[in-house]
């Protein structure tokens, strides 16, 4: 007997068991996920985990491959790989990562783990990226862009046509090869225009302040929404933005807008397949709209996950000290810990290690001499890599690919 289960937050559809694995599978769900969800009374598919623990206690994995004659494919045997896996005392969630918010569909593929004892599920991953070449290199002073002379270009986001440029006093963007001043709206103090984050959303530019959410349509004046009083008679703050599948992701220091996610949310990234991922200031991985946490990297406090991305089939975590990979199945990690994640349209990864710019390849990571002192922020944006610094703000043009 299948073991009880939360209530589920997906309603059953109607029909054969064919049928429904179809549904649920259209839904979004992936073929593995689905045919469980069909054997165990369609749960929530992230609860799926503690239904396979309890299974596999029991020894009865069998059930998850008889949906009814369905063929069993390399989904399918993952599943039951999964649950044999915690009856033989190996209860990694990130072994098999079906549960740590994989993309569905038929783009994953099933590969050996650890031998040939157990199969897990991988992140889609295509041909190497080409190698990447730097050519023409540009360097302008904050002044230049019509800033504060001693600002830090501290967040960089790509919009139609050229950039974003947040510094801690204000904001700037590039466009067709002009710098234009944002147009704050009048009586706006300089102290309240700290950027923190950004995100282009349904043709919208969306700036976190320090103060306050500024949305700009690049045609008219922007509107402005206070964040509101916090518990400490100060504002709360707003940390990272997303334009995620469903709408703006935010993330405030003490609740999270736009999904089910914990608050003191840092970052966010969303990985194919539209599963989104956030990281939080207890240094928490969870999956947004799913349960969690999924991993902890955090040794002690004051360790929060700063950064994510996800590229060449791997997410990549900055927290706790060390720049953690994890690529469907296992997780490895390395120091240092990078200051900041870019990835270009060629699925290239680009990080802040040191305070030198670094591209990783298959074989390894390659420095890029960059014309910026004390590199803060990283954007890929068309065929160019800004670099936002202390004072300064560099492009270099990509090659390769």
């Amino acid at each position: 007997m299948a073991p009880a289960l939360p209530a589920s937050r997906f309603a059953r559809p109607a029909g054969t068991p064919a049928a429904v694995v179809a549904a649920l599978d259209a839904a979004g769900l992936g073929l593995a996920r689905a045919r469980i969800a069909v054997r165990l009374d369609d749960p929530d598919p992230f609860a799926l985990r503690s239904a396979l623990g309890a299974l596999a206690l029991t020894g009865d994995t069998t059930p998850l491959l008889a949906v009814e004659g369905a063929p069993v494919t390399p989904e399918v045997a993952d599943a039951a790989l999964v649950a044999a896996a915690v009856a033989l005392g190996r209860p990694e969630p990130a072994l098999t990562g079906l549960f740590a918010g994989r993309p569905p569909g038929p783009a994953v593929r099933a590969v050996p783990v650890d031998g040939a004892r157990f199969t897990a599920l991988r992140f889609p991953r295509g041909e190497p990226p080409p190698p990447a070449l730097i050519g023409a290199t540009e360097s302008w002073s904050v002044a230049e862009l019509g800033d504060v002379s001693v600002a830090t270009v501290r967040c960089i986001v790509e919009v139609s046509g050229g950039v974003a440029l947040g510094s801690d006093y204000g904001l700037t963007i590039w466009k067709n090869g002009r710098f234009t001043p944002f147009p704050w709206p009048a009586g706006c103090r300089r102290e309240a225009r700290r950027v923190e984050a950004m995100a282009l959303d349904r043709g919208a530019l969306w700036v976190a302040t320090s103060q306050a959410l500024v949305r700009w349509d690049f045609r008219g004046e922007p509107t402005i929404r206070k964040h509101g009083a916090d518990e400490e008679e100060g504002w709360d703050e707003l940390r990272c933005l997303l334009a995620g599948p469903n709408g703006l992701l935010r993330g405030y220091r003490t609740r999270f807008d736009g999904g089910d996610a914990p608050p003191d949310v840092f970052s966010l990234v969303e990985v194919p397949g539209g599963v989104v991922y956030a990281g939080t200031g207890a240094g928490e991985l969870h999956v947004v709209d799913a349960c969690g946490p999924l991993r902890c990297f955090a040794s002690g406090p004051h360790q929060p996950v700063r950064h994510l991305a996800f590229a060449d089939g791997a997410l990549h975590v900055a927290a706790g000290g060390r720049h953690h990979r994890f690529d469907g199945a296992s997780w490895s990690s390395t120091a240092p810990e990078p200051t900041a994640f870019s990835v270009d349209r060629r699925g290239r990864l680009w990080s802040l290690l040191d305070g030198k710019v670094t591209v990783a390849t298959r074989e390894g990571t390659k420095v890029v001499p960059a014309p910026v002192e004390r590199p803060w922020s990283l954007c890929a944006a068309g065929d160019r890599l800004w670099i936002g610094g202390r004072e300064r703000v560099a492009a270099l043009t990509i090659r390769g690919g």
